[in-house]
C-alpha cells in the first residue's frame, strides 16, 4: 500500500478524513495566504509554505485555536525540545474561566504527517510515544512526544480531541448550515482541533525540563510559563528597590534642611518618624551601576508592613519555592496567607498625615500657624518635601512587601496547583501515529 493510500485509510479509520468543505476552504483561503499562515474555521488548522527553509526554522505554524463543536478559543504557546531533539512538548492553552476538562483521560490525539495543501502523509520519525499533560486548573495543556531518535524536519498534523466536549452552548449548536461547521468530518462529530508544528526546526525553544531523566510538568510549566512571569515581577521589585532607594535620600536631605532652614531663628525639630519605617535601609548596587549589569539592591528593615513578606527573592526561585521558606512549620500555606490578608492594611500613610511637626520654641507649625502665613513659608515648605518624602517612601515599601512579593508568592501557589492537580494520559489509548 503506497502512502496515500495509507494516510487515506487512517483518516477513514479514525474519521480524520478530509470533507469536501475543507477543498472549498482551502482554495478560498489560499488565495489570501501570507507568510504561509492561515487558519481554517473550526477545525484550527493552518495553511503553509512549508518551503526548506521553513522546514528548517519554523517550529509552529498554528498560533491559536478553536474547537470545532464547542468554539473553545486556545493558543498555542510553542513548541519546546531538549538538546538531543528527541523529545518535543506542544504547550497550550485555554483562557482560565473556559469550561474544559481537567482529565487528561479525557483528551486523545492523531499525529499524522502534512504537506503544503494539507494532504496527509506518514510520520517520518520513528518510535515516537505520546502523552498528554493537563497542568492544574491553570487552563494550560500540552502534548509530550518522546521519539527513538531526533525528530526529523518534517511539518506535523496533531489533531487533539476531547472525548467529553468541553462546554455547550445552545446558541452555538445551533447556529449554520455542516458547511459553516468544520472542514473536516470528524470536526463536526468530535470536538477537536489541530496544531501544525515542526519540531525538528531550528525554531524550537529548548527548555530544562525535557532534558531531565523523568518529566516533570511542574518543571515544563515553570520554564514555559511562570520563568518569565517571574521575571517580570523580579524587575518590578528592582525598580521598586530603586524608588525606595531614591525616596530614602529624599529623606535625608530633606531632614538636613530642618537644621538649616529658619525663620526669625525658629528652625523645625526632626519629627519623630513611625517605627514602620524607621531606620530602614535599601544598600547594595542597582543593575545599571553593577558591572557585571546584575543588581544587588536589598531592603533591610526591621518591621514588615500588614500583609506584607520578608522575603529574600534573590536566593531562590519559584520553581525551588518560597512558600517553604515562609510558612512556619505545621501551618499550611493556605492559612499562613490568609493569615497575611487578615492583618489589614498598612496605617503608616495616616500616621505620617498625624505628624506632630515641632519648632524649636515648642509651637506646633501646622496648629499654631497660618498655612497661609506667608512669613512661615520656608519653614512649611520643609515640612511639606519631608513629609511627602515619607509618604512616598511608606508607599513604596508598602508595594514592595505586599503587593508585589504577593504577586511573586501567587505563582508559587500556580505550580503547588500543577503539582498537586496535574493530570496525564499515556500510552497507545493516548496517541494514535501514521507510520
Amino acid at each position: 500500500m503506497g502512502i496515500k493510500d495509507r494516510a487515506l485509510a487512517f483518516g477513514k479509520k479514525f474519521k480524520l478524513d478530509s470533507h469536501h468543505a475543507i477543498e472549498r476552504f482551502g482554495v478560498f483561503f489560499g488565495i489570501f495566504t501570507v507568510a504561509g499562515v492561515i487558519v481554517i474555521g473550526g477545525t484550527g488548522a493552518s495553511a503553509f509554505k512549508a518551503s526548506s527553509d521553513s522546514l528548517a526554522h519554523t517550529a509552529l505554524y498554528t498560533e491559536e485555536f478553536t474547537t470545532s463543536k464547542t468554539e473553545l478559543n486556545g493558543d498555542v504557546d510553542g513548541v519546546y525540545t531538549n538538546e538531543a531533539g528527541d523529545k518535543a512538548l506542544v504547550m497550550m492553552h485555554f483562557p482560565a474561566n473556559a469550561s474544559i476538562s481537567y482529565n487528561a483521560a479525557d483528551y486523545r490525539a492523531f499525529l499524522l504527517g502534512s504537506d503544503s495543501d494539507l494532504n496527509s502523509e506518514v510520520v517520518e520519525t520513528s518510535g515516537i510515544k505520546g502523552s498528554f499533560h493537563v497542568f492544574g486548573s491553570t487552563g494550560y495543556i500540552g502534548v509530550l512526544l518522546d521519539a527513538d531518535k531526533p525528530f526529523d524536519k518534517q511539518v506535523l498534523n496533531l489533531t487533539v480531541r476531547a472525548d467529553k466536549e468541553l462546554s455547550y452552548d445552545e446558541r452555538k449548536q445551533n447556529e449554520g448550515s455542516a458547511d459553516e461547521l468544520a472542514g473536516d468530518a470528524s470536526f463536526k462529530k468530535y470536538d477537536q482541533w489541530r496544531v501544525f508544528f515542526n519540531p525538528g526546526a531550528t525554531g524550537a525553544t529548548e527548555i530544562k525540563a525535557l532534558d531531565a531523566m523523568n518529566f516533570d510538568p511542574a518543571q515544563a510549566y515553570y520554564d514555559v510559563v511562570l520563568q518569565d512571569e517571574e521575571q517580570e515581577i523580579r524587575d518590578k521589585l528592582d525598580r521598586k528597590l530603586v524608588a525606595m532607594r531614591t525616596n530614602l535620600a529624599q529623606i535625608q536631605a530633606y531632614t538636613s534642611d530642618l537644621e538649616t532652614t529658619k525663620v526669625d531663628g525658629l528652625f523645625l525639630r526632626p519629627p519623630s518618624v513611625p517605627a514602620e519605617i524607621a531606620g530602614d535601609e535599601v544598600t547594595g548596587v542597582s543593575a545599571s551601576e553593577a558591572k557585571d549589569g546584575k543588581s544587588t539592591l536589598t531592603l533591610k528593615s526591621e518591621h514588615v508592613v500588614p500583609g506584607g513578606f520578608d522575603l529574600n527573592w534573590r536566593a531562590g526561585n519559584v520553581y525551588d519555592g518560597y512558600l517553604d521558606v515562609l510558612v512556619p512549620s505545621g501551618q499550611s500555606y493556605v492559612e499562613f496567607l490568609s493569615s497575611r490578608r487578615a492583618e489589614g492594611s498598612d496605617s503608616t500613610s495616616q500616621q505620617i498625615s498625624d505628624m506632630p511637626w515641632v519648632l524649636s520654641d515648642g509651637t506646633e507649625l501646622k496648629s499654631d500657624y497660618q498655612a497661609s502665613d506667608v512669613t512661615m513659608r520656608p519653614l512649611t515648605n520643609v515640612m511639606n518635601n519631608l513629609s511627602q518624602a515619607y509618604q512616598d517612601y511608606a508607599k513604596s515599601k508598602s508595594e514592595y512587601q505586599s503587593d508585589l512579593l504577593l504577586e511573586l508568592l501567587g505563582l508559587d501557589v500556580k505550580l503547588r496547583d500543577v503539582q498537586s492537580n496535574g493530570s496525564i494520559h499515556e500510552g497507545d489509548n493516548f496517541l494514535t501515529t501514521l507510520y
